[in-house]
């Protein structure tokens, strides 16, 4: 079991740190108190699919569509430019075609 663990989170482990660049950049951003939460919220979620022994890549991109649409309403999208959009972007291409909408907020 622990074999197995160990395999998804290497699998994954890059995901997940592009998740920590997200996260690193939106703690220096002067975002309002609701957007930053809600952004956290959807990071902390994010994580914990891609941890799953079989990430439910549906879900998944509802989640960076939704952290997407956080960012892009209050400006941070521009703000940041590809220190959010490259993460974000890397995300959004291992999801394939359920991140259409990701990868169209972030162009």
């Amino acid at each position: 079991m622990a074999n197995a663990t160990n395999e998804q989170t290497r699998a994954t482990g890059w995901l997940v740190a592009e998740l920590h660049r997200i996260r690193e950049v939106l703690d220096v951003l002067p975002l309002p108190e609701q957007t930053a939460s809600a952004a956290h919220r959807d990071l902390g979620e994010a994580e914990v699919l891609l941890l799953e022994k079989e990430p439910d890549r549906r879900r998944l991109a509802g989640t960076l569509e939704r952290l997407t649409l956080v960012l892009a309403a209050a400006g941070a999208l521009d703000h940041a430019g590809q220190a959010l959009s490259g993460p974000i972007g890397t995300l959004a291409d291992w999801l394939g075609d359920g991140a259409g909408t990701v990868r169209q907020l972030l162009s």
